[in-house]
């Protein structure tokens, strides 16, 4: 063959080949296929991903953090969690957060939480994420770090708690025995009055004090109980109703 007409043949076939429309590879994709009588039935299978478990975040402050401030600031963060109104009905994957410093509890549906007037020290946080009745999930969503505070916060001293102070006296016409009682300012006195009948005017006795006047019976309910914040040195007498002779007096002293 010409050397000519062999090279035109040959760029003939190039231009044909390149002028052709190509097949394109498709995609890759998950199918399915049927037969159908002779027709093939191609079907997409959708692969559901499934939902991650609820987790929770403390977001701020980090474990270890100093804070110099008496305000200890928190922000949690949840995820795969729907945050709703405390009390609404228990649904899976809802709720709320309750969030802890030391022993001092929050339930919020905020993911911010500020406490206020915290001392110096080291002091735990707790998060967990439970549901709208407060019960915790399953596994449980909780997070615990510790941190610690330079305030300049100092609570005040609480003042001693002061008890009571009780007794028991007997009164009749000639005395209160004993006479005499103690109890320190502050305290809460509290008389136990039992009445000697046999020594005591047919009209009975009146008592009166830094209380309800008591108005003796003969034979009378006994005990007959009366108390009183102890403020100063205290005398409580007793009278005879008819005529208003005073009889005895009980004094209750201040205790150093």
């Amino acid at each position: 063959m010409d050397k000519k007409y062999f090279f035109a043949a040959l760029f003939l076939l190039v231009l044909i080949f390149a002028c052709a429309p190509q097949q394109q590879e498709a995609p890759p994709t998950t199918t399915k296929v049927s037969e159908a009588g002779k027709e093939k039935v191609v079907e997409k299978i959708v692969v559901e991903q499934p939902k991650g478990s609820p987790t929770l975040t403390i977001v701020s402050p980090k474990d270890g953090n100093l804070i110099k401030s008496s305000k200890v600031s928190i922000e949690v963060n949840a995820e795969n969690f729907n945050i709703v109104p405390v009390g609404s009905p228990v649904k899976e994957g809802e709720g709320h957060f309750h969030v802890w410093l030391n022993s001092n509890k929050r339930v919020t549906t905020d993911n911010k939480i500020a406490f206020d007037n915290v001392v110096s020290g080291k002091h735990t946080i707790v998060a967990e994420l439970v549901k709208s009745d407060h019960s915790s999930l399953s596994p449980k969503a909780t997070k615990l770090i510790t941190i610690n505070v330079e305030s300049d916060y100092v609570p005040k001293a609480e003042a001693p708690q002061l008890g009571i102070r009780e007794y028991a006296v007997e009164s009749d016409d000639n005395g209160f025995y004993p006479g005499t009682v103690k109890a320190k300012i502050g305290e809460t006195v509290k008389i136990n009055f039992k009445f000697r009948d046999n020594s005591i005017y047919f009209a009975g006795l009146d008592v009166k004090g830094p209380f309800e006047d008591i108005k003796y019976k003969l034979k009378g309910e006994q005990p007959v109980t009366r108390e009183f914040t102890m403020k100063d040195e205290t005398k409580i007498t007793s009278y005879w109703p008819a005529s208003g002779v005073k009889k005895a007096t009980l004094i209750v002293e201040v205790e150093k």
